[in-house]
């Protein structure tokens, strides 16, 4: 740990905790200064107060230059492939605060096509799978169980899951009954994440019904873990959002969106009310978005 944490004996008791992965940066670290410094109440009435922010950072410097601009913010390594740094994180926390309150899985890799942007280093398809999905699936599914036990312990915990309009449906009829099943369990979206490396290294998703993209297809598993959890936690808000084609790193600061605008509707969605409890939904600028992004439902 590069920054001296508030030992939970000088936590206030009405402070509020919030882990944030792949915060040293982007969205995952506007998302944090949001939080910190505090929220605008939904409805425009009141402001929520500032959380106690740790940004949970595969590179601890680049954490630590990134907490220095966010104030009360603290740094931990957790790199979502490294098992060990994600129980160090959790026991981290235990520690000094006892529980966790919100916990927002944002960070992820995504490898664009060099032909896009004329500057990123090809990785063949068959390569991308394996670690796209092993990192945006796998290493936020296994953050979240580490998490659990931490955010039961809230009066009125929140998971966030960053995805993005790449995971919209795609792909064979059977797939989508799959992923869209009321009885999926994680188990078996585990299998079905899977699978999906499986053909994709052997050459085959496509012909197996998979969409064509590494990113979309653990995205798309984002989404679907996040109705599974809503549906198994129901004292817990889970909500996925897509914040948006941002300006980030990942395209090069291309996008036409600020970071800061797409942190918006996490931070809402981690200030939220206790009396306004949304779970299992998809947002898009403070609007829950329908599975397949046809069509808006409902606002914040």
């Amino acid at each position: 740990m590069l920054l001296a944490p508030m030992s939970l004996a000088a936590l206030e008791p009405s402070s509020r905790v919030a882990l944030i992965t792949g915060a040293n940066k982007g969205i995952g670290k506007e998302i944090a200064r949001k939080l910190a410094v505090g929220m605008p109440a939904v409805g425009g009435s009141g402001f929520e107060p500032g959380l106690t922010t740790i940004l949970a950072c595969r590179d601890e410097e680049l954490g630590a230059a990134a907490a220095s601009e966010i104030p009360g913010a603290v740094v931990c390594r957790c790199d979502l492939t490294d098992s060990a740094s994600i129980e160090a994180t959790r026991a981290f926390v235990e520690r000094e605060y006892g529980r966790l309150d919100v916990l927002v899985n944002n960070a992820a890799v995504c490898y664009n096509d060099a032909t896009l942007y004329g500057k990123v280093p090809y990785t063949p398809f068959e390569e991308q799978a394996g670690i796209t999905v092993r990192t945006n699936f796998f290493g936020s599914l296994e953050v979240t169980r580490a998490m659990l036990p931490l955010l039961r312990k809230s009066s009125s915990p929140r998971i966030i899951n960053v995805a993005s309009a790449a995971g919209r449906l795609r792909g064979s009829q059977a797939l989508q009954d799959k992923v869209t099943s009321p009885d999926l369990t994680v188990d078996a979206l585990e299998e079905l994440m899977r699978a999906f490396v499986r053909d994709a290294e052997a050459g085959e998703h496509v012909a197996n019904g998979w969409p064509n993209t590494c990113y979309g297809v653990s995205k798309l598993g984002l989404i679907a873990l996040t109705r599974v959890l809503a549906r198994d936690e129901p004292s817990i808000m889970v909500n996925a959002v897509d914040p948006g084609w941002c300006k980030t790193d990942q395209n090069l600061m291309q996008g036409p969106v600020s970071a800061e605008r797409g942190a918006t509707t996490p931070a809402l969605l981690a200030t939220l009310p206790d009396e306004q409890f949304l779970s299992g939904g998809l947002y898009l600028e403070e609007q829950e978005i329908k599975w397949d992004y046809s069509g808006v439902t409902r606002a914040l």
